[in-house]
C-alpha cells in the first residue's frame, strides 16, 4: 500500500512537557504526593517538620511550609481556591478523621481544625473537593458531603449515601465518583454537583469478570463521562493471555453517546491511559510505545458497542531530555494521572502529555489521509497541519488529486453542519454558545473558503495540476451543498481562463457551480 509522508515531520505524535516541573525525589524521609484535581504535587519531609513543598504546572500554585508530625500522611490536597488544606493520616486506633488547615496566601494561618466521619467504625478511604468549601468523604460505608466553614473551624453535614464499597475512582473535571462494590462486579457512579448527591446509573459487569482498581478509571472526554475499564483477554493458558482492550462504558453526557467503546490495543502486559485533546492515550511499558484513540470517528455499533482501533499505528513519546543527559521513558517508576500528567516521584519528575498533530500525518496510507483529517478537525491544534497535508497535496495533485477531494469533502462537512447551526440557532434567536467539541458549539478547526484559498490554494498559482485541483474544490464544495463564495470563485475563474480550460468554465456556470454575480463578471 502507497503512503502520505508529511514532509519536514516527525514520527512521534506525543510528547512530554519540555520542561518537568522538578520536585524533591521520594526517599525515606520524604513522602511524594501528587493531587489531580489541581494538578499539584506534594512532597513531605520527615512528616512535615522539615517542610512541605507543593509544586504545581502552573508556579501560582507552587508554595512551601512547615507543619506538626502527627503521625504518617495518606493523603494531603487543597481546596480548588488554596484557601484550605485537608490532610488524612494513617490512624488506625482512632476514628476516621480529616485534619484541616486555613491558608492564606498559599501560607497556613496557623487555624487549625478536625472533622470525624459520621459511620462508627468507618474507613475513609479518600477525600475529594468538588467544588470550594465543600469536601466529600469517601468511605467502606458510603459517602459524606460537607460543608466546611473556615472562619468558624467547622463543617456541616450537607448529604449522605450509604454503600458499601471497596475502592473508588474519581473525575475531577466532572464531578463524579465511582464506588466499586460486591467484590468489583458493580460500580456505581454518582455526582457531587450542585452541593448534592446524585445516584446515576449503575454499571453491572459479568460476576465470571469482576474488576480491580488498578484496571478501572474515570475519564472525561468528548463533553461525556466515562468509565474506563481495562479487560485483559481471557485464555486457556495463563502463559498465553489473549490481547487487552479498553472498554468506554458511558456514565454521563450528550445524547448520542450511549455505546460502550471498545478500543482494541492488540497488545499485553501493563497499561496506562491518558486523556490529550479528546483522544484516549493507551501507553504500553513492554514495548514502550503509546497508542491513540479517537471515539468521535465514524463507526458503526453492533452489538451495543463500537469498535476503534488506532487512529496510526503506535509510537514511543518523543524522547524526552532531563538536564544535559536523555531521560528514561516508559520507566517502572512512572504514575499516569488524569486527565494528561506523568509523575516519576524518583527523579522527582511532574511532565504534562501533549499531542503533535502533525506527527499523525508523519506516514499513513494513501486511502488513510482524509481520515487522519477528519482527526486533525477535531483537535485544537489542528489547523496548521492540515494546511501543511493540504499543501503537499495540492504540490502533488498528480499522484493524490483523488485523497484531496476526500480532504475537501471532510472540511467541507464539518462547515456545512455549523453553518446549518449557526442558521438554525440564527433563526430561534439564540446568542452562540460556548466553544464545544460536540454538539452546538464551534468546531475545534473550522476552514473557510477564504482561509483556505489564501493559505493553500494560492500557494500554487503555477501548480502543474490546478485545473484539476480547482474544479475538485468546486465540485466538492456543490456536494457539501455550499455556495462557491467571491474568493473561491475569482480564483477560480482566473485559474481556468488562465490555463485555457475556457470549456470547464462554461460547464461550471452551465451547472450553476459558479454563480453569476458582478465580482465573477469582473474577473471575467
Amino acid at each position: 500500500m502507497a503512503r502520505f509522508r508529511l514532509k519536514d515531520s516527525d514520527e512521534y505524535y506525543l510528547a512530554l512537557s519540555e520542561q518537568p516541573k522538578r520536585f524533591d525525589a521520594d526517599s525515606p524521609v520524604t513522602n511524594v504526593f501528587f493531587d489531580d484535581s489541581n494538578g499539584q504535587v506534594f512532597t513531605v519531609r520527615s512528616g512535615g517538620v522539615t517542610g512541605v513543598t507543593v509544586t504545581g504546572m502552573d508556579k501560582s500554585k507552587s508554595t512551601s511550609f512547615r507543619m506538626e508530625d502527627r503521625g504518617p500522611i495518606i493523603s494531603i490536597k487543597f481546596s480548588p481556591d488554596l484557601k484550605i488544606l485537608a490532610i488524612q493520616r494513617n490512624q488506625d486506633n482512632q476514628n476516621a478523621t480529616v485534619e484541616f488547615v486555613n491558608f492564606k496566601d498559599l501560607a497556613p494561618t496557623n487555624v487549625e481544625y478536625s472533622h470525624t466521619c459520621k459511620w462508627k467504625n468507618a474507613k475513609i478511604l479518600g477525600f475529594v473537593w468538588p467544588k470550594v468549601n465543600e469536601i466529600t468523604f469517601i468511605t467502606d460505608h458510603g459517602i459524606e458531603l460537607l460543608q466546611v466553614i473556615p472562619d468558624k473551624k467547622q463543617l456541616k453535614s450537607l448529604k449522605n449515601t450509604s454503600f458499601s464499597c471497596a475502592w473508588f475512582s474519581w473525575c475531577s473535571q466532572s464531578n463524579i465518583v465511582l464506588l466499586a462494590g460486591n467484590n468489583g462486579v458493580l460500580l456505581q457512579p454518582f455526582s457531587l454537583n450542585n452541593s448534592t448527591i446524585t445516584k446515576l446509573q449503575k454499571l453491572e459487569l459479568e460476576a465470571t469478570r469482576p474488576v480491580v482498581e488498578r484496571d478501572v478509571f474515570t475519564l472525561r472526554l468528548c463533553d461525556a463521562t466515562w468509565c474506563a475499564i481495562f479487560r485483559h483477554a481471557q485464555s486457556a493458558t495463563v502463559a498465553a493471555p489473549g490481547p487487552t482492550e479498553v472498554w468506554l462504558m458511558p456514565i454521563t453526557g450528550p445524547s448520542g453517546f450511549h455505546y460502550t467503546h471498545v478500543l482494541k490495543t492488540g497488545l499485553v502486559g501493563r497499561f496506562a491511559v491518558n486523556v490529550v485533546d479528546d483522544l484516549v492515550v493507551v501507553h504500553h511499558q513492554a514495548s514502550q510505545t503509546s497508542q491513540v484513540f479517537d471515539i468521535m470517528e465514524q463507526s458503526k455499533p453492533e452489538n451495543g458497542c463500537v469498535i476503534h482501533i488506532p487512529v496510526v499505528g503506535g509510537v514511543s513519546l518523543q524522547p524526552a531530555a532531563l538536564g544535559d543527559g536523555p531521560c528514561a521513558m516508559y520507566s517502572d517508576t512512572w504514575v499516569v494521572f488524569q486527565p494528561h500528567y506523568i509523575i516519576d516521584a524518583r527523579l522527582g519528575c511532574l511532565w504534562r502529555v501533549h499531542l503533535i498533530p502533525a506527527g499523525l500525518a508523519h506516514s499513513v496510507p494513501k486511502d488513510e489521509i482524509s481520515k487522519i483529517v477528519a482527526v486533525l478537525l477535531r483537535r485544537t491544534d489542528g489547523k496548521d497541519a492540515i494546511y501543511r497535508v493540504l499543501n503537499q497535496l495540492v504540490a502533488e495533485a498528480g499522484t493524490y488529486l483523488v485523497q484531496l477531494s476526500d480532504v475537501f469533502d471532510e472540511i467541507h462537512t464539518v462547515y456545512r453542519k455549523w453553518a446549518d447551526l449557526e442558521m438554525a440557532r440564527n433563526t430561534a434567536g439564540q446568542g452562540a454558545p460556548a466553544d464545544s467539541s460536540r454538539g452546538g458549539g464551534r468546531p475545534r478547526v473550522l476552514i473557510s473558503q477564504a482561509e483556505l484559498c489564501a493559505h493553500v490554494l494560492q500557494q500554487h498559482s503555477e501548480a502543474a495540476h490546478l485545473v484539476q485541483v480547482v474544479t475538485a474544490y468546486v465540485a466538492s464544495l456543490a456536494r457539501a451543498g455550499l455556495v462557491v463564495q467571491q474568493a473561491a470563485a475569482e480564483l477560480a475563474v482566473r485559474a481556468l481562463v488562465t490555463r485555457g480550460a475556457a470549456r470547464r468554465l462554461r460547464a461550471m456556470l452551465r451547472r450553476a457551480a459558479l454563480q453569476d454575480a458582478r465580482p465573477l463578471a469582473c474577473a471575467l
